[in-house]
């Protein structure tokens, strides 16, 4: 559920995709033989570590494979992690909050993305973060 002032083809261009990888974004798929049917970026900074870019291909959706990529990735933090998505994709919001992660506060949010996400205002505006349970502690 990507607004549609904020959709675009393709989604994230080879350029996008290398900047982020310049900026620490460490990707990561799960695959099926040689097909890849999920992806999942993790991105490790001072005080936080950050969730990025999670897809898992349509027809492989509902088979464990986003739990896995998130389980994987979850081990290697070692500060509270922080996730960023589109405020209407529920399907995305239940699933993190399965995996034991809690929306924080709109004010919180406001907050948090400019403060770790490069992102613009409007998408500020159409966006949730989730965080794991140690957030509160931090």
């Amino acid at each position: 559920m990507i607004p549609e002032d904020r959709w675009k083809e393709p989604y994230m261009s080879k350029g996008e995709l290398e900047a982020q990888i310049k900026e620490g974004v460490k990707f990561y798929n799960y695959q099926n033989e040689s097909e890849i049917l999920g992806v999942m970026g993790i991105q490790l900074m001072e005080d936080v570590t950050l969730i990025r870019l999670a897809y898992v291909r349509t027809v492989a959706r509902q088979k464990g494979i986003g739990g896995k990529l998130l389980h994987h990735l979850i081990q290697m933090a070692k500060t509270p992690v922080l996730i960023g998505t589109w405020k209407d994709a529920s399907w995305a919001i239940r699933f993190y909050e399965k995996h034991g992660f809690s929306r924080v506060p709109e004010v919180e949010k406001n907050r948090l993305l400019k403060k770790y996400w490069t992102v613009p205002s409007r998408q500020i505006e159409t966006s949730t973060v989730l965080a794991s349970k140690d957030w509160a502690n931090y």
